[in-house]
């Protein structure tokens, strides 16, 4: 969105619908200059939190930031050339959970069960297997556990002893144990491994 104020009016580009593919071919009149007024004077909050973000009204309808809503929500923005995905807490385009259950707060005397432990990348993962054209596998939470599916087969996974997820990155890493329930060797033995210092939300490769 490229934005240029007037006055009280503001031009905005639009380029398509939010549901717009970069594989589209787009004809001359798809994208259009519009005017919309910038309206600071509305205030939207969300579980009685403002957000911090201007609305945009455009025809009777009020736009805010994709980003800033999905935040609020507690979701996550991939993008992918003008492929917009909105995670929430359900499946990513990676199979990826989009939020994670509620957990307690680290403590600094506890230990955790995946440290020391060989750790892969899900994406990783979830990338060779579409390539090799193997089963897709989803992650999903379940009464509140992070749940794996795989081959129409559910597998539980638990925090800090199976998997752990970077909240500052967005991303997660699981044992190699936990995938070996449902993977092979082979699926896996060639990508990159990681282990983790949970207290120090710190993931290195091997």
């Amino acid at each position: 969105m490229k934005i240029k104020s007037f006055s009280k009016y503001t031009t905005v580009f639009l380029a398509g619908a939010i549901t717009a593919t970069a594989g589209s071919t787009y004809a001359a009149d798809a994208i259009k200059t519009i005017q919309a007024k910038l309206r600071p004077d509305i205030k939207v909050s969300v579980n009685g939190k403002q957000l911090d973000a201007s609305a945009i009204s455009y025809n009777n309808t009020t736009y805010l930031p994709l980003r800033k809503a999905a935040d609020a929500v507690g979701g996550k923005i991939e993008l992918d050339g003008t492929n917009i995905n909105i995670v929430t807490d359900g499946k990513s385009a990676d199979g990826t959970v989009g939020s994670q259950p509620s957990e307690k707060p680290i403590e600094s005397t506890e230990t955790y069960p995946i440290e020391g432990k060989v750790l892969y990348n899900w994406e990783q993962v979830y990338s060779k297997l579409s390539r090799e054209n193997k089963p897709t596998m989803m992650g999903t939470i379940k009464n509140g556990q992070i749940t794996t599916t795989y081959n129409d087969s559910e597998y539980i996974a638990i925090r800090y002893t199976d998997y752990f997820y970077d909240s500052e990155k967005g991303l997660s890493y699981y044992t190699k144990d936990y995938f070996l329930q449902f993977l092979s060797l082979s699926d896996i033995e060639e990508l990159p491994t990681y282990t983790v210092k949970v207290k120090s939300n710190l993931v290195s490769p091997i």
